[in-house]
């Protein structure tokens, strides 16, 4: 409730960004969504004053060319509504590439959020492929990665390795599937593009094709976002 008695509840929605939706970017994730809320019917709170806007917010941006399986956003509503409802209708007026997965009511803080999995695919010419391989086995095997990582006063060297943990990495005829552990959320956020670009210089190889899914958010106790 809000202090002057209106009825307003936040509602976290889980939602799947795929496919060629992985070419918008966040700004225009934000505006693609605020669309399909306002087609939606669903009783949206709109903040008050001059400039009303509808209430939005994201617990970890995705970066663009990625795609993910784990998104979410708080909505605040005006009235009370059956959750599975609300998913429906949401999900009618998204366009393709988004997909509602569900809606409940928000437990943690988006400041819990310290890590992120990600499902990387790698393609490699045949050629290169046990190049491939190999440089990678000495690259994720080094104590210590230094990258090259903007902040707000510049460029600076950051060692990545505490904050990249490879939890699988299997090599097929194509190529690899690695699963990533990463720092990320408000206090520490590394891009795994940081990461790849690393070892492709440590290697003198770039993949023919990659893909980048975002699998699971999770706070310091490695439980899932929610």
């Amino acid at each position: 409730m809000s202090g002057h008695g209106q009825f307003l509840k936040t509602v976290r929605i889980f939602y799947s960004k795929t496919a060629r939706a992985k070419y918008v970017s966040h700004l225009d994730t934000m505006r693609t969504i605020t669309r399909a809320l306002r087609r939606s019917r669903v009783p949206l709170w709109y903040t008050e004053g001059f400039n009303p806007h509808l209430y939005l917010t994201f617990a970890l941006p995705l970066s663009l060319g990625y795609e993910g399986q784990c998104e979410s956003f708080d909505v605040r509503l005006t009235a009370e509504m059956d959750l599975d409802t609300l998913t429906k209708r949401i999900n009618a007026a998204m366009p393709m590439g988004f997909e509602v997965l569900r809606a409940a009511e928000p437990v943690m803080e988006p400041k819990a959020i310290v890590w992120a999995d990600y499902q990387i695919r790698l393609l490699y010419a045949p050629a290169d492929r046990e190049h491939a391989r190999q440089s990678f086995e000495v690259f994720d095997s080094q104590p210590v990665i230094e990258v090259q990582k903007k902040t707000k006063k510049g460029e600076k060297m950051v060692d990545i390795r505490p904050l990249v943990q490879t939890l699988s990495a299997q090599w097929g005829e194509t190529g690899v599937a690695l699963t990533l552990r990463i720092a990320s959320g408000i206090t520490t956020n590394i891009n795994p593009t940081l990461y790849l670009k690393a070892f492709y210089q440590w290697a003198n190889r770039e993949p023919e094709g990659v893909r980048v899914v975002r699998t699971a958010i999770l706070d310091e106790n490695l439980r899932e976002f929610c």
